[in-house]
């Protein structure tokens, strides 16, 4: 659907403008508190650990303390680094300990939380503000309590099966059993005081302190697994990457190394760089059946070989090699002439159509959000945090509001596996925030997806400047989204705000789902005649509300070469950018 009139294409919200910083999230108060770092004279690495720290108390259900995530950050200078701090499985770990239900909700599905430790990072090495003036506005937030949106209700509503089974979650969470309503006020006193402690103690208090002896003793006593050593060791092991690098189009675009699997947005742009994208009618089937086989085949690409590289050599350099990609970009032709010749033989009558179009039925809720900060003097990052499920692991500590992830449920259980569950094992992540910088023989896959980790923030730069910076959630439709957005930013020419709103699809690939996936879920603003052509070339449609979260909800920032930032932020959730 494309308005008449308004602020832009794809809805009545424009982009937000600024000259000296932007902070784009999920929500307009943790915004806000990022906006409050630029107002005292903080930077863009102060403004985004504001927004994330506020994020946990307005998304609760997406995002904690108890949390894990990734960054990416570009210096002024041009540089650009990576962070993960995607927790770790804990010492004790082991398949044989866990069941797919005991991986996914209770005490045993957390894996060392890992958003304090990078929040800590990130301000320690790049931030100018003190970390208690950092953590002010989410205190306050916390503290006074938030009204709850539409969006937020129906968030809970969705996965209230996950908070029944545990009273310090029901307690936290729901208002006398049942989801608050919108309008009304959720307050988080616990949450609160756990910020006021860290703030006032330093952030080493939540892995070797007080708050420390708190989670490892709670979950001691409920039968899982982190211990206070787990804890304590968790942030030495953090460190800075370099970004995996691919170019599209005079862009240089980088993202998150492995164990992210964010190398798939890098090849599926490879892959579409030898394709003529922005001749096609973004909303036609054209266009949607030749992303759609790129992003399948790079999708399937990372399932085979992504892994975390400490257990497992992963061939980055090979995937995004001229040989590979040409490849892929063969099976790609392959694959379309093959469509074109069905829907031909269907229309002369020789060849009934066996793919049909129905509804989408309702998945499980993902439970992921992300936001993006720049300044003025060509600082930014973009962070991509998560708890896994609709509130994690469903596990609160008692009275501190910390709600865990379930970091387990994205591995495997499966003997040597390179996913398995495994002491000190890093999550193989499918989110891939994204800044950019001015097959015949397919690889084996598994049958179903699972165990890798699809989150991978992005940057983008042209002409040694920092372009443009992007993020998504989203689960395993993270660098489908991502790419699709760097489509809409550099073929098609939007703004920023429109490559977020515009409609988007997703291969049908979250956990338990068919591999390789064989099911194409479009948003319903996809008009019909497009879902019906491409049924013809006997692809299965499913569709979408016409705003869904399963296709994510991006955050992202373009930086002008004439000084100004503009921000969009996604509609689908209560996304909202503001400029300084």
């Amino acid at each position: 659907m494309v308005y008449e009139c308004g602020a832009s294409e794809f809805g009545v919200r424009p982009q937000a403008a600024g000259r000296r910083g932007m902070v784009a999230s999920a929500n307009p108060l943790a915004t806000q508190a990022g906006l409050r770092m630029f107002a005292a004279g903080g930077n863009a690495v102060d403004a985004a650990v504001a927004a994330a720290a506020a994020i946990t108390v307005v998304e609760p259900y997406f995002s904690s303390v108890g949390g894990i995530g990734l960054a990416v950050l570009s210096l002024p200078g041009g540089e650009t680094r990576t962070l993960n701090f995607m927790g770790r499985s804990p010492r004790g770990a082991r398949p044989d300990l866990f069941t797919v239900e005991t991986q996914d909700l209770g005490p045993l599905a957390p894996m060392v939380p890992g958003n304090v430790a990078g929040w800590a990072r990130l301000l320690s090495e790049y931030g100018t503000l003190p970390l208690a003036q950092v953590l002010e506005p989410a205190i306050e937030l916390a503290d006074r309590g938030t009204p709850v949106t539409a969006f937020d209700h129906a968030r809970t509503s969705a996965v209230l099966q996950r908070l029944l089974p545990f009273p310090d979650a029901s307690r936290t969470y729901l208002n006398r059993g049942r989801p608050y309503l919108p309008g009304e006020l959720l307050r988080q006193g616990g949450l609160a005081a756990t910020l006021r402690t860290i703030a006032t103690e330093g952030w080493q208090t939540f892995y070797e302190g007080r708050l420390a002896e708190t989670i490892a003793g709670y979950l001691g006593a409920q039968g899982g697994l982190i211990t206070k050593e787990d804890m304590r060791t968790y942030p030495g092991v953090l460190r800075w990457e370099p970004p995996i690098v691919a170019r599209y189009r005079g862009y240089e675009i980088r993202t998150t190394p492995p164990p992210s699997s964010a190398v798939q947005i890098l090849q599926t742009l490879r892959i579409l760089e030898a394709f003529e994208v922005a001749e096609l009618d973004p909303l036609g089937p054209d266009y949607l059946a030749l992303a759609a086989e790129a992003i399948r085949l790079a999708r399937v690409e990372a399932a085979a070989n992504v892994a975390d590289p400490a257990l497992k050599d992963v061939p980055i350099a090979w995937m995004l090699s001229d040989a590979r990609v040409e490849e892929l970009r063969a099976e790609v032709r392959r694959r379309l002439r093959a469509a074109k010749s069905r829907a031909g033989r269907a229309a002369r009558g020789r060849q009934p159509v066996r793919a049909r179009i129905r509804k989408a039925r309702r998945a499980p809720e993902r439970s992921t959000t992300h936001l993006s900060a720049a300044d003025a003097s060509g600082l930014a990052v973009n962070i991509t945090q998560t708890i896994g499920s609709g509130y994690g692991s469903g596990v609160v500590v008692g009275d501190t509001g910390i709600v865990l992830n379930n970091g387990h449920h994205w591995c495997t259980l499966v003997p040597g596996d390179a996913r398995v569950i495994a002491p000190d094992k890093r999550r193989e992540s499918p989110s891939g925030p994204a800044h950019g910088f001015g097959v015949h023989e397919n690889p084996m896959a598994p049958a179903q997806s699972f165990g890798i980790d699809p989150l991978g923030p992005a940057h983008a730069a042209r002409g040694g400047r920092l372009a443009f910076l992007i993020g998504t959630p989203g689960s395993y439709g993270i660098p489908q989204t991502t790419a699709q957005m760097i489509l809409g930013l550099i073929d098609f020419g939007r703004g920023i705000q429109d490559a977020i709103a515009a409609p988007r699809f997703r291969w049908k690939d979250d956990v338990g789902d068919p591999m390789p996936p064989k099911t194409l879920l479009l948003e319903g603003r996809f008009p019909a005649s497009a879902r019906k052509a491409l049924a013809s070339r006997g692809y299965s449609i499913e569709v979408l509300e016409d705003w869904s979260v399963r296709v994510g909800g991006g955050q992202g920032i373009v930086l002008r070469e004439d000084g100004w930032m503009m921000g969009g932020a996604d509609p689908r959730r209560n996304g909202y950018a503001m400029g300084w």
